[in-house]
């Protein structure tokens, strides 16, 4: 148990990096594009969202890719397809329930859908932000 444990806080940490290095690059990338597009307020928050939510999702991507190499790797699915499938479906909660897991390494699967619920809590909060940020220059434009 301590094991799956120490893997499963191990793997989180990770996710929690690439969760970071994504709101890293949306940082460096979507305030200087909208610096750029002040005379377009549609097109720069339309291009804001775009870019966030495709960074967004490469991270969602990248992070249920590292449970599934923790699956694979612990032998928990027979293969690489049933990894990402019951990464999946961990990671967003759904918990289909027809892969079952073995005693040694159900842990894991609470763990990744808690990771899951930690990320695409922290995806909302940044949609949030890049709404909040161009929404009021696009209701002044309007206004004009």
């Amino acid at each position: 148990m301590l094991g799956e444990m120490v893997i499963g806080t191990l793997v989180n940490i990770a996710v929690i990096l690439v969760h970071l290095a994504a709101t890293f690059l949306l940082v460096s990338f979507v305030r200087p594009l909208a610096h750029r597009l002040a005379a377009f307020p549609r097109m720069r928050l339309t291009l804001a969202l775009l870019v966030t939510s495709s960074v967004l999702l490469i991270a969602h991507l990248v992070e249920v890719s590292l449970w599934a190499g923790v699956f694979l790797y612990r032998e928990l699915v027979p293969t690489l397809e049933a990894a990402f499938y019951s990464a999946f479906v961990g990671y967003t909660t759904l918990g289909f329930g027809d892969l079952q897991q073995g005693e040694h390494t159900r842990l894991l699967g609470p763990m990744a859908a808690g990771s899951g619920i930690m990320m695409f809590g922290w995806t909302t909060a940044l949609m949030i932000f890049v709404l909040q940020d161009h929404m009021p220059r696009l209701v002044r434009h309007r206004e004009d």
